[in-house]
């Protein structure tokens, strides 16, 4: 990856990004949480808007704390199985 390309994706808030460890999650550039269980915990990125994909960022795992939630970012402790990114079927990826 280019110097240039790599700056323009850091700097990009509308694609999800996760940081993630056996016991802990952070989740940075969401909008909202789509949905909480025992087991799993979704939430999404961007949103509706002319130009702007909706993705979905789903982690599984048990035993979830939500140790920090605040603009754009939530922090996840717990036991961590996996991570997934989801986009609505149709839409290319980037």
């Amino acid at each position: 990856m280019k110097l240039m390309d790599e700056a323009i994706y850091d700097f990009d808030f509308t694609m999800p990004r996760v940081i993630a460890t056996g016991r802990l999650v952070i989740l940075e550039n969401i909008t909202a949480i789509v949905m909480i269980s025992e087991n799993a915990l979704t939430v999404s990125s961007c949103g509706p808007g002319k130009g702007r994909k909706q993705r979905f960022t789903t982690v599984t795992g048990g035993n979830f704390i939500i140790k920090e939630i605040g603009e754009g970012r939530l922090v996840i402790e717990g036991k961590i199985r996996g991570v997934e990114f989801l986009q609505p079927e149709g839409e290319d990826t980037d």
